[in-house]
């Protein structure tokens, strides 16, 4: 009988701690692509880059030539009128093992206010941590496709699940 309760004892112990280290991972994976969209917004583009993935950065000729992409994008959307309203990011999927690698997919809502009127997509994110979920980055699938990201990252796990592309939802202004 004590050999069946310390199963039960121990099972119920290690269900409890990984559903508690699963959640942890979860909320460190939502504030540290919160950060990031936050970093996005406010056109702080040292702080953005941060959260990038090396292998993208590398992939779009290192953090100096990507910051100058990224202010000359965003001085286009200046001179259109368009602009940043909010990024939502929504609860992490389910969290794969990979190759030494923490992985999933985290959906994100992005919000752009036109001269038009208001544009929302809804896109996924890859997180990618080296670490075991203590730094995390992040791959906007709207950026980089399937086929293009399997290019540049060869250890994504194909168990990760990247939801189709949702069409823009346009609300023109009153």
């Amino acid at each position: 009988m004590k050999l069946v309760q310390k199963i039960i004892i121990t099972t119920v112990f290690n269900f409890l701690f990984l559903s508690a280290f699963s959640q942890n991972i979860q909320t460190a994976i939502k504030i540290q692509a919160m950060d990031m969209a936050r970093a996005l917004i406010k056109n702080d583009f040292n702080t953005f880059v941060e959260f990038m993935h090396p292998k993208i950065i590398a992939y779009a000729g290192g953090k100096e030539k990507l910051k100058k992409n990224m202010d000359s994008a965003s001085q286009a959307m200046v001179q259109f009128g368009v602009e940043f309203k909010k990024i939502i990011i929504g609860d992490p999927g389910p969290i794969v093992s990979f190759q030494d690698q923490l992985q999933c997919v985290v959906p994100q809502t992005t919000t752009l206010q036109t001269l038009l009127g208001q544009i929302e997509a809804e896109t996924s994110l890859l997180a990618i941590s080296p670490d075991k979920g203590k730094k995390w980055y992040f791959i906007d699938t709207n950026v980089y496709k399937a086929d293009k990201l399997k290019k540049i990252l060869p250890d994504l796990s194909t168990a990760l699940v990247i939801p189709p592309q949702k069409e823009p939802k346009f609300t023109p202004k009153q």
